[in-house]
């Protein structure tokens, strides 16, 4: 069977011959290799590459990502993350695949494989420490550089000029989970239904205060699904689909409740890598917040991702069954609480 492949082999040979330092390579046949996916933004695929090199042959292997399609109005998801590999990885923290090759657009990447040494669900309390200060030094070194980081064009920008798309597509989401019927523990619980509906109608308040904090990189959806652990150890972050720009907390809330939904239960207790990030952060760039101050700040954080991404992957038709509990108590309840606790508050 012939295997479709969204380059040509002009393209590859081109790109390889750039990445290898080889003006001689010539591509023999690409053939597609079995990889393990897990939780993977777009299609996945392994790349099997023989070449002929200085009148040897050699093989390679690496891993195709053909981005999903993003929402009407945003910059393409590929093209994000194109942008961070071709413009900001030398100035990246964390270790990230290299890129071998990529279309323009970012309608594909091919990167070098990081085989996973400890599969996501095998964590322990240190590799989860370890990822939340790979994150602080992430923050630390984008750290108040906002408007410098306006200079590329592709980042996500979803509390200012992308606000207005996430917005309808969460009003949009919530209509399709009403319509259908699940998850139950919202279409069933007429005070969850009544929270949410009011979280989105009032989320520029929310977009506002979050605005006013100071901004860094952030990758987005960082969390073991999406780090690799190499055989010395290192945490090798992939799918920067999601890069954009805002508050750190953001990308911390991001570890620590996908991790509680998709991986529970956690190895260590959130507080102690909440707290763990705070004292990373305060040694870096000074930065402290009070107790107040940070409820403030990690409840907003919490009220945004879910408009900005969970609604919209709860109305997914392929969405995998979520364990209502573990729904319930991660972000409903807790979302129930901050929005009439903080919106009761900023109106008065």
């Amino acid at each position: 069977m012939t295997i479709a492949w969204p380059f040509t082999t002009a393209e590859l040979t081109a790109a390889l011959r750039r990445y290898l330092a080889d003006a001689s390579l010539r591509v023999l046949q690409i053939s597609e290799e079995p990889i393990e996916v897990r939780h993977a933004l777009g299609l996945i695929r392994g790349v099997g590459l023989d070449v002929v090199r200085a009148d040897h042959e050699e093989h390679y292997s690496y891993i195709l990502k053909e981005p999903q399609a993003t929402r009407l109005g945003l910059a393409g998801a590929g093209r994000r993350e194109v942008g961070l590999y071709r413009s900001l990885t030398s100035q990246l923290t964390l270790t990230v695949p290299e890129l071998v090759a990529s279309d323009s657009n970012g309608a594909w990447l091919i990167l070098e494989p990081y085989p996973t040494e400890v599969p996501p669900e095998h964590w322990t309390a240190d590799h989860y420490r370890q990822a939340v200060i790979d994150l602080a030094r992430l923050h630390d070194r984008f750290w108040n550089l906002g408007e410098d980081l306006q200079a590329y064009a592709w980042l996500g920008r979803p509390l200012t000029g992308d606000f207005a798309v996430y917005v309808m597509a969460a009003a949009q989401a919530m209509e399709i989970i009403i319509e259908r019927g699940a998850p139950t523990a919202i279409t069933d619980s007429l005070r969850f239904a009544t929270t949410l509906a009011r979280l989105i109608s009032e989320a520029e308040i929310v977009s506002r205060f979050l605005q006013s904090a100071t901004h860094t990189l952030l990758h987005g959806d960082y969390w073991p699904g999406n780090i690799s652990i190499d055989e010395d150890g290192r945490h090798v972050v992939y799918d920067w689909q999601m890069v954009s720009v805002g508050p750190g907390v953001m990308d911390l809330l991001v570890l620590i409740n996908n991790s509680r939904m998709l991986l529970p239960p956690l190895p260590v207790e959130p507080a102690e890598l909440v707290e763990l990030y705070r004292r990373e952060i305060a040694a870096r760039t000074g930065k402290t917040w009070t107790q107040v101050e940070w409820e403030f700040l990690w409840d907003f954080s919490m009220m945004w991702r879910f408009v900005q991404e969970w609604l919209s992957l709860l109305a997914q038709p392929t969405q995998q069954p979520i364990h209502n509990y573990l729904l319930e108590q991660i972000w409903l309840e807790p979302l129930d609480r901050a929005v009439y606790r903080w919106m009761k508050y900023l109106q008065n």
